[in-house]
């Protein structure tokens, strides 16, 4: 009967197992460094995509508020002499200079903030890739200075809504004759001749000239608000293609 011998494996040291969790460990983290340094590489590249595409927006804002402190301007002093007249006792009697000068104040002051990108930093929780702490405060800081004024807008609209109430019970519309009724411009608008007014109580026109006085003073805050705005808009724009190297 034939023995046959049985073959043996040489068991492996463990060396030969140590070096293979070593290499398989480093393919591992290898592989998990490219990942990581590929996903800093694409927010890396968002950063610069959000901060050119901010200081777009801050152009359009910058160019918006020139409009609106011009404009602003000249509704100011028109409100001034509207007040002016509302308070001459010696020319309340030309009610249809009164008409005039009403109908001047008519135009509406309101800036509107670009938020295409802030809207995508705020509401995406992108503002994590803007790695560079001043720039992210100095956003913040802008915000928050958007929403001061806008809150002085919302007042200035209440004052105007309750200086519009009061002006429909001192003016007449079938005295007001508009050249070209698709357009708002006052000077499109002709008071007829022998205009009067509906309610010339003095204690009424007293009302309305305070009306318009407090509209004034905080029209007078909006435009100071938006020069502090348009400044600090422009700085922001210069401060970011510093720090970010843009163009």
């Amino acid at each position: 009967m034939e023995v046959h011998a049985h073959s043996h494996t040489a068991r492996k040291k463990w060396t030969h197992y140590f070096w293979e969790f070593l290499m398989l460990f480093l393919a591992v983290f290898c592989g998990f460094m490219a990942e990581n340094q590929r996903e800093h590489m694409i927010e890396h590249r968002r950063e610069k995509e959000y901060m050119r595409s901010l200081i777009e927006d801050l152009q359009t804002d910058t160019a918006n508020l020139n409009d609106n402190i011009l404009l602003g301007q000249v509704v100011k002093t028109r409100l001034e002499n509207l007040v002016l007249f509302l308070n001459n006792e010696s020319s309340k009697d030309s009610a249809v200079q009164l008409y005039k000068l009403n109908n001047q104040v008519g135009r509406v002051v309101n800036i509107n903030f670009e938020d295409r990108t802030s809207s995508q930093l705020k509401n995406g929780g992108n503002m994590r890739l803007i790695r560079n702490k001043e720039v992210a405060d100095s956003i913040r800081s802008y915000w928050g200075d958007i929403k001061v004024i806008e809150n002085i807008s919302s007042r200035l609209d209440d004052l105007r809504s309750k200086a519009t109430d009061i002006q429909a019970q001192v003016f007449h519309n079938k005295y007001i004759q508009l050249s070209d009724p698709l357009s708002p411009v006052s000077s499109n608008i002709s008071v007829l001749p022998g205009a009067k007014l509906i309610n010339s109580d003095p204690e009424l026109l007293a009302l309305y000239s305070n009306r318009r006085q407090f509209t004034l003073n905080v029209l007078n805050n909006y435009i100071l608000g938006m020069k502090y705005a348009i400044s600090k808009a422009i700085r922001l724009v210069t401060f970011i293609r510093k720090e970010y190297h843009l163009e």
